[in-house]
């Protein structure tokens, strides 16, 4: 069996994902992916058994970096404004700061099977749990585990991907956390 290369892993990875935003997911093929990684298509199958079994866990792998940024700053001590303010903006720092991972995850949300992985994952969980420990204490009003995604996060990517549509984004995204601060604090 021929051995992992950590350079080359990486390589098919950013090739899937810069071939998945050219060309969506039909259109990166195996093949394509492999040369573009400049390896042979073999050489991907000694990491993943197959494309879905790589798609998901590229997928997985730059949800999971998204969440860890937005779980690096917040903190379960933060009021509740605080908390709100915290979590849209470090949403949107990461969709600025990362737009690639940002648009491939975007793309790749739109598959059920991979957005299902994702809102079920332990890495969204930390971000969840202290969601539900600010209802449990009655500072965020109580409503389901989508609906606050939704809520938050939707309108963030939405700010994100038509940025230049804002004339004044800091004042946007003021405005947008004035509004969830209202929508969601007791």
């Amino acid at each position: 069996m021929r051995t992992r290369d950590y350079d080359k892993q990486e390589r098919i990875k950013e090739a899937m994902i810069d071939l998945i935003l050219k060309e969506g997911i039909n259109g990166a093929s195996v093949a394509k992916i492999a040369k573009k990684a400049n390896v042979s298509p073999a050489t991907i199958y000694v990491y993943y058994e197959n494309k879905d079994e790589m798609l998901s866990e590229v997928f997985n792998e730059c949800a999971h970096r998204s969440y860890s940024y937005i779980q690096e700053c917040i903190d379960p001590k933060m009021s509740g404004k605080m908390f709100i303010e915290a979590l849209i903006r470090s949403a949107y720092e990461f969709a600025l700061k990362n737009e690639e991972i940002f648009s491939f995850v975007e793309q790749c949300s739109s598959c059920p099977t991979l957005s299902e992985s994702v809102s079920h994952s332990d890495y969204s969980k930390y971000v969840f749990d202290l969601i539900h420990e600010y209802q449990r204490k009655k500072i965020l009003k109580t409503y389901s585990d989508t609906n606050v995604a939704a809520v938050l996060f939707a309108p963030v990517k939405f700010m994100a991907m038509n940025r230049t549509a804002y004339k004044d984004t800091e004042e946007g995204l003021a405005e947008l956390i004035s509004m969830m601060q209202d929508l969601l604090l007791y």
